[in-house]
């Protein structure tokens, strides 16, 4: 018996559903199909991501990051199970489609909220009766994934201060928390809980997909495969004609805080495009990483990306900014205050303390010395 797949079923029921969601049901066909998935026949070229021990300066391009044979690293043993006994009492949401967009509706809107331990023990579950993720059992083990979990700021608080720092891929610069802490002075806040909050863990069951998009608020981002393995697909900026975004604004019904949704999605199906609906897709160029355990997939502002957990799957994401990107830290803690939620009177209490925050952020040039700032370098 498993709790959270007996609710996902009898949602399925009331919402009158006859197939899963499109993305999964095409990942069941390439899977069945083609002998190797790491590519998209449907478009011009797929290349792997390049792979480095160290991130590059002045990142434009994503890269993965494999670590050097003998190394242990202090999170090497942070699996499924050592979560469940963390954390597992915590609540988390269970999406039919992460990350959540503005506009989603029925099934691709449904959203079981359990305990992170209900999660886990479904993601075995579907682990051992449905692993060759079959079309035909699709709606009889719907894929349900948990997107955005943060314990770092509740239970894990403590373990968060202890080893964040080593999390990070050597050689990224990252100033997050340079800003949280202009932002804590302003706000009289704890800087690094409010850096906490921009470390999210993925939770995928085999067979998840995310769906196509691009990070929110021109965040830089960084993926650590703590256990299993994800198959990300990456299309530079410079495809968004060729992708059809679609834009949405701040879900205050799906989201959590500045997380949760995303506002620049793709409906394109990746795996097997529609000649009539995306014809321009064809033209775009791709690139593609599996990520194994141990590894990091940096991936600059800008760039969309979806990604499939193979195997049953924790991914650590954080989204990061530095010099080149710094306004878009001030629009993320902005975001929230653009809830219908918010009325007009509180929001216009809290702009003049955003505009400092923005102006201070800004002036903030880099002309003195880097250890001048608090940076976080990877590696160390």
């Amino acid at each position: 018996n498993c709790g959270l797949l007996t609710k996902a079923r009898l949602k399925l029921a009331e919402f009158k559903v006859e197939e899963a969601t499109a993305e999964y049901i095409s990942y069941c066909r390439h899977r069945q199909q083609r002998a190797n998935f790491c590519n998209l026949p449907g478009i011009a070229s797929c290349s792997p991501v390049q792979r480095v021990r160290q991130v590059p300066s002045g990142l434009t391009q994503p890269c993965t990051l494999v670590p050097k044979r003998g190394q242990e690293p202090v999170w090497r043993h942070w699996n499924i199970s050592f979560w469940k006994e963390a954390c597992g009492l915590e609540y988390c949401n269970c999406r039919s489609r992460w990350p959540a967009f503005e506009q989603d509706s029925g099934f691709d809107a449904l959203c079981i909220e359990a305990g992170l331990v209900e999660y886990l023990d479904y993601m075995l579950v579907v682990e051992l009766q449905d692993s060759a993720c079959m079309e035909d059992q699709a709606l009889a083990f719907p894929r349900l994934q948990v997107g955005d979990f943060c314990p770092f700021i509740s239970s894990c608080s403590r373990f968060f201060k202890d080893h964040w720092r080593s999390w990070t891929p050597p050689g990224v610069e990252d100033l997050t928390l340079r800003w949280c802490e202009i932002y804590g002075s302003i706000f009289e806040q704890d800087p690094v809980h409010q850096l906490a909050q921009f470390y999210r863990l993925h939770f995928g069951v085999i067979g998840s997909v995310s769906r196509l998009h691009r990070s929110n608020h021109q965040a830089h981002e960084w993926l650590l495969q703590m256990e299993g393995q994800r198959m990300v697909f990456l299309f530079p900026p410079e495809e968004t004609e060729n992708i059809y975004e679609l834009m949405g604004g701040y879900d205050e019904a799906r989201s959590d805080g500045s997380f949760g949704y995303a506002t620049h999605i793709s409906e394109v199906n990746v795996f097997f495009p529609s000649q009539k609906r995306h014809p321009l897709f064809a033209k775009c160029q791709a690139f593609v990483s599996l990520l194994g355990e141990g590894k990091s997939l940096v991936i600059p502002s800008g760039w969309w990306w979806t990604a499939i957990s193979t195997q049953p799957s924790v991914t650590l994401h954080h989204s990061y900014w530095s010099f080149e990107n710094r306004s878009g830290f001030v629009d993320a803690l902005w975001a929230p205050f653009e809830s219908q939620q918010t009325s007009v009177d509180a929001r216009n209490v809290m702009r003049p303390a955003f505009a400092e925050l923005r102006e201070s952020i800004l002036q903030d040039d880099g002309q003195r010395e880097l250890d001048d700032y608090v940076v976080v370098e990877g590696g160390r």
